[in-house]
């Protein structure tokens, strides 16, 4: 293969890449004209790519309506991989805990206030999970998330609340911050968290949180996702000490 040049270079491309690496760069967000600045293109054309970058995930607005790196951006470096170790630790107690539970496992952990999927086991029940390709839900209605957000310090959770509309997908979604705050707090008290039918009807999911080698801080969330029929108590007990013994294995084996 010959040896690239500049002028083989794809200018819409190039110009891509240099609009996320100038909101990357940036340490605030960012607004669109001054993105077009930055990169020396006019606004509408600038504009043009930027609503490219937004539609498809790798830039996300603030409540401004400024920009930001989105979740696929971070997906993008992770496989660089920031999350190359957890990821391989992970995965053999994620595969077990799957294929005891016949359901749908992940590792998920909080970027720019979504839950990203970084690691999947997939399940040999009759289940299809329906998931987006890169899988990034939002924190308040699903198991992985609530984790995450329980985990947040005080003042990153404050964050997360001035900046982040409760979105509704089923009549389950919590969309009161009252509510919220209480099942967040609720979710430390039992260390793990359940979500019913909350981001998906007829989907329930569990999680609980896996702690670095330390057992200091909060790394991901290890949860599972099932129908909704086969929640009883029973069989919650049954998946969260599946889960618990799965995410001290991961702890322990951190380094």
């Amino acid at each position: 293969m010959p040896k690239p040049t500049r002028k083989s270079l794809i200018q819409s491309v190039e110009r891509a890449l240099n609009i996320l690496e100038v909101v990357r760069d940036s340490t605030k967000s960012v607004r669109a004209i001054d993105i077009a600045r930055a990169v020396g293109l006019s606004p509408a054309a600038a504009n043009n790519i930027v609503r490219t970058l937004f539609i498809r995930g790798y830039l996300t607005q603030d409540d401004h309506g400024h920009y930001l790196l989105g979740g696929k951006s971070y997906l993008l470096g992770g496989a660089a991989d920031s999350w190359g170790e957890l990821r391989s630790v992970a995965r053999e107690p994620m595969l077990g805990v799957s294929k005891k539970s016949k359901s749908l496992c992940f590792l998920g952990v909080e970027c720019q206030s979504q839950m990203i999927a970084i690691s999947i086991a997939e399940g040999n029940g009759p289940l299809i999970v329906p998931r987006n390709q890169d899988w990034l839900e939002q924190l308040h209605c699903t198991a992985a998330g609530k984790i995450l957000l329980a985990a947040m310090p005080p003042d990153r959770y404050d964050d997360f609340k001035q900046c982040v509309p409760l979105q509704r997908f089923t009549n389950k979604t919590i969309t009161d911050w009252q509510e919220l705050d209480n099942e967040i707090n609720a979710v430390r008290d039992k260390g793990f968290a359940l979500c019913r039918d909350e981001s998906v009807f007829g989907l329930c999911s569990l999680g609980v949180p896996v702690m670095d080698s330390a057992r200091q801080h909060v790394v991901a969330a290890l949860a599972v996702v099932f129908s909704s029929y086969y929640l009883n108590d029973d069989y919650q007990d049954q998946m969260v000490r599946l889960l618990l013994d799965a995410a001290a294995t991961i702890c322990t084996n951190l380094k």
